[in-house]
């Protein structure tokens, strides 16, 4: 009986010799070459078979050729900087900014560049960060790095835009942005 509870424990850990085992002289099977197509199980249907092999298309939250969302930012950046303050206010959703925009002293700046003695700008963009657990993602966030040098010193800003689909879907909108001075 003791022989038996020592020898169970050894069966179970070391398996089973029970198992008939190929001659080591037998080679393994060879595998399937690469180039030879595989069949699809018989019991697999057609449209199964055809879904499989259809490419997926990628999936975005706006139509398909519509600018990026670090592109819309830049090209808000550039209108703003250019004073034309109709297009970089069409950028936002609704058409324009909220009555205190986030991103008020880039825009006094923009306002008056002549005060400002503004010689250089520079935006840098890291890629959009999804906000929204959605798939694909509605709200999108733009990080943003700012430099603007005047005759009097150098300015940094850091923050982000936040974009969202325009209602028809034809690309991104500015929903909101947080733009904070950065001291040296």
């Amino acid at each position: 009986m003791r022989r038996a509870v020592i020898l169970l424990p050894l069966l179970l850990l070391g398996g089973c010799s029970c198992q008939r085992h190929g001659d080591d002289s037998t080679p393994p099977p060879a595998p399937p070459a690469a180039d030879a197509p595989t069949a699809a199980p018989d019991h697999a249907p057609a449209a199964a078979t055809a879904l499989a092999a259809a490419p997926l298309a990628a999936l975005s939250a706006v139509a398909a050729g519509a600018d990026d969302e670090s592109t819309v930012v830049r090209d808000y950046f550039n209108a703003l900087m250019r004073g034309d303050r109709a297009t970089a206010d069409a950028f936002w959703s609704g058409g324009q900014p909220a009555s205190h925009a986030d991103d008020a002293a880039l825009r006094r700046l923009a306002d008056h560049p002549e005060q400002a003695d503004v010689r250089s700008l520079r935006m840098d963009s890291d890629l959009p960060i999804a906000r929204d657990d959605a798939h694909p993602s509605r709200l999108r966030e733009v990080p943003v790095r700012i430099r603007v040098v005047t005759g009097e010193r150098t300015l940094r800003f850091q923050g982000w835009y936040r974009l969202q689909p325009r209602a028809d879907g034809s690309g991104w909108e500015i929903h909101g942005a947080s733009l904070q001075p950065v001291l040296d």
